[in-house]
C-alpha cells in the first residue's frame, strides 16, 4: 500500500472518529439541558382521607393532577388495586405543559367494615416517575338503615 493510500485512510478514520466524538458530545449535552426536559405528573393530593363513612353507600372521590414538566404528558393507564374500587381517567390521554387533569373513582363500601386503605396506580411517560400511586383512605362504619 502507497504511502499516499496511508495517510488518506488514516485521515478518513480521524476524522469519523472526531465526527463521533462531537455527535455524543452534543447528544450529551441535550439529555442533561434543562430546556430538554420530559412531562412530570404532579398530583394535588396524593393521598385522601374520608375519614368515617357509613356501610352501603359509595364513596366518591378525585385525584387532581398537573403536567408541571415540560413534555407532553401522556396517560398510559390506570389501574385499581381491586374490584371494589372504579376508576374514570379524563378521555384526554395528553396534557400539554400546565395542562391539569382528573382521575375520578368510586369506593364500594357495602359489606365493608373498619379502616379500608385503597390504591390505584396511574402509568405515565413520565421519566422520573412513570408509576405513580395514589390512595384514599375511610373507616367504614355500621350500615345504613
Amino acid at each position: 500500500m502507497s504511502t499516499n493510500k496511508t495517510g488518506k485512510i488514516l485521515f478518513l478514520i480521524a476524522g469519523l472518529l472526531m465526527v463521533g466524538a462531537f455527535s455524543a458530545f452534543l447528544v450529551n449535552k441535550n439529555l442533561h439541558d434543562p430546556k430538554f426536559t420530559s412531562p412530570v405528573i404532579t398530583f394535588t393530593q396524593e393521598k385522601i382521607s374520608f375519614g368515617d363513612v357509613p356501610q352501603g353507600p359509595e364513596v366518591n372521590g378525585e385525584f387532581e393532577f398537573k403536567n408541571t414538566g415540560e413534555g407532553v404528558l401522556i396517560i398510559k393507564k390506570v389501574t385499581p388495586a381491586c374490584g371494589c374500587t372504579g376508576v374514570i381517567a379524563d378521555e384526554k390521554k395528553e396534557f400539554q405543559p400546565g395542562e391539569t387533569g382528573k382521575i375520578k373513582f368510586t369506593f364500594h363500601t357495602e359489606g365493608r367494615t373498619g379502616v379500608n386503605e385503597k390504591t390505584i396506580t396511574v402509568e405515565s411517560n413520565d421519566i422520573g416517575h412513570p408509576t405513580k400511586v395514589v390512595s384514599f383512605v375511610c373507616n367504614i362504619g355500621a350500615p345504613v338503615k
